[in-house]
């Protein structure tokens, strides 16, 4: 009387107890739900910008230099930068907007798009070409406006 006898496999599920829980792999499921995250991160970036078209800050009242530099702004740097620097136009960033705080976009920056222009980096407006007739004391001016108003707005 020989016996059949054959080795168990403890990985065929045929030995296995069919109540017995088994094993599914996680990788399909893990495979949808990156599939998901990236077509709602597509979508809901689709065709933004990385910096708002419009900002609406409150005007404080504002010195004698930082209304020069306000009517600087309106005088040279509304048709790409919008009224007051505020934005709404698709040639240029608002400069108001808290990306252009101190700690990001220092003072000598400004200084420096304003007298040469700036590449485009960060932004589909393309690149900025220097400021035409814009003085030392412009600059200052436009700089000093818009400091007073970020810092008018919490802006740090």
């Amino acid at each position: 009387m020989t016996a059949d006898l054959k080795p168990t496999d403890p990985m065929n599920s045929d030995d296995l107890h069919p109540d017995a829980p088994r094993q599914k792999s996680p990788l399909k499921w893990m495979a949808l739900m990156m599939g998901i995250l990236i077509v709602l991160t597509i979508t809901t970036m689709w065709d933004k910008e990385k910096i708002s078209i419009k900002a609406s800050p409150k005007m404080p009242e504002l010195s004698a230099q930082a209304q020069h530099g306000r009517d600087v702004i309106n005088t040279k740097c509304s048709e790409c930068h919008g009224v007051d620097g505020t934005g709404g136009s698709r040639k240029g960033p608002p400069i108001l907007h808290s990306q252009y705080r101190r700690e990001i976009f220092p003072d000598f920056q400004f200084k420096r798009a304003m007298f040469e222009g700036k590449r485009e980096k960060n932004w589909r407006f393309g690149a900025m070409p220097p400021v035409d007739g814009i003085t030392e004391a412009d600059a200052d001016a436009v700089i000093t406006f818009v400091r007073e108003v970020q810092d008018f707005n919490g802006i740090e």
